[in-house]
C-alpha cells in the first residue's frame, strides 16, 4: 500500500471515529429552587441531521433508543448520574440552579439552555399541536404535516403570537407542554421563535412505546411537577382535538385554587365542543372555549 493510500485510510478511520455514538435531546425547566431535566438518548442517526426533511423527521419520530446508558447531569456545583430506561429516557431532578451540562460516558455532551421560571403569580401552560401550531389533525392531515415539517413551513395559528407576547409583556411566564416526542426538542426550539413566539420551557414527552397511547399521563405528571415546584396559579391552554380538557379538568379538581382559568381552542366542531363543555362544567374556574385564541386574553385581565 502506497503512502497516499495509507493516508486516505487513516483519514477515513479518523472520520469514522469522530461520528458520535448517540443523539442527545434535553428539555426541562428550572425554578428558583430546583432544576428538572428530561433526557432522551438515541443511537446516532446521520439522517436526523442532514438530508431531506422527510428522512430527518422519520429519524426524529422513530429513533433507535439507547437503554442502559449512564447520564451525568450537573447543575452549578451539584451532579447526579442516572441511567436511561428501556425507552432511552432518564430524568434528573436537582435541588440546585445555575449552568446545566449533560454528559454521556461515550463522550457526547450538551450545555442546554434550560429556561428558569420565576415565582410568578400566574404561569401560562400551553399545548402546542392544534393549539399553537397548525397540524390539520382534525382533518386527518397531521401525519403528513409532521413528516414534511421544516422550520420554515411549520405553521402557527396567526392569532397566537400576539396573544402570547401580550402575556409575556404582562410578566406571565409561558411553558409549552406537548405530547410531541422529546427528540423533536431541538427542531421545535427553532420553530417557535421563527413563528414569533416568546421563549419558555419546552416539556416534551419521553418516547415510551409501552404507554404510547396514555397521552394524558405525561401531561398530568408534568402539571403535577410544575404545581409542586411553583407557588402561583396556572392558566391552562389547549384544544379540543385530543384530551387537554379532560387533563385540565382533573388537574383543577386535584389542585383547588391553583387554576386561574382554562382556555380551549375549538378545532373539532359542535359534537366535541358540547362534550368539552360538559367536562369543564362546575369546576369553579373561568373557562373559555373558542376557535379564536384572542378570546383567551379575558382570563388574565
Amino acid at each position: 500500500m502506497n503512502r497516499a493510500a495509507v493516508l486516505g485510510l487513516l483519514l477515513a478511520l479518523s472520520s469514522a471515529l469522530a461520528v458520535p455514538a448517540h443523539d442527545l435531546s434535553v428539555g426541562g425547566w428550572a425554578s428558583v429552587r430546583a432544576t428538572h431535566l428530561s433526557i432522551q438518548v438515541d443511537a446516532y442517526d446521520a439522517s436526523r441531521h442532514a438530508g431531506p426533511p422527510l428522512l430527518q423527521n422519520i429519524a426524529r419520530l422513530l429513533p433507535q433508543v439507547s437503554a442502559g446508558v449512564n447520564v451525568t447531569c450537573r447543575v452549578g456545583t451539584q451532579a447526579v448520574t442516572v441511567q436511561t430506561d428501556q425507552s432511552g429516557h432518564a430524568r434528573c431532578d436537582l435541588a440546585a440552579t445555575g449552568a446545566v451540562t449533560v454528559n454521556l460516558a461515550s463522550g457526547e455532551a450538551l450545555t442546554p439552555d434550560i429556561p428558569s421560571l420565576p415565582d410568578a403569580p400566574v404561569v401560562v401552560v400551553s399545548d402546542l399541536d392544534d393549539t399553537v401550531l397548525m397540524t390539520g389533525g382534525p382533518q386527518g392531515r397531521a401525519l403528513a404535516t409532521f413528516l414534511n415539517a421544516t422550520v420554515s413551513n411549520r405553521a402557527a395559528f396567526p392569532d397566537i403570537a400576539p396573544l402570547y407576547h401580550d402575556f409575556a409583556v404582562r410578566g406571565l411566564p409561558i411553558v409549552y407542554l406537548s405530547n410531541s416526542p422529546l427528540g423533536l426538542s431541538e427542531f421545535l426550539r427553532s420553530v417557535l421563535p421563527a413563528r414569533g413566539l416568546p421563549s419558555g420551557p419546552l416539556l416534551l414527552r419521553p418516547l415510551d412505546w409501552i404507554s404510547l397511547s396514555a397521552s394524558k399521563s405525561f401531561k398530568t405528571q408534568s402539571l403535577n411537577a410544575l404545581a409542586a415546584d411553583l407557588p402561583g396559579q396556572f392558566v391552562l391552554i389547549g384544544d379540543t382535538d385530543q384530551k387537554d380538557p379532560e387533563v385540565y379538568a382533573a388537574f383543577a379538581g386535584a389542585h383547588p385554587g391553583r387554576v386561574k382559568g382554562i382556555a380551549i381552542r375549538d378545532v373539532s366542531g359542535a359534537v366535541r365542543r358540547a362534550e368539552v363543555l360538559r367536562v369543564l362544567a362546575n369546576l369553579g374556574v373561568p373557562v373559555v372555549i373558542s376557535p379564536d385564541a384572542s378570546a383567551f386574553a379575558a382570563l388574565v385581565r
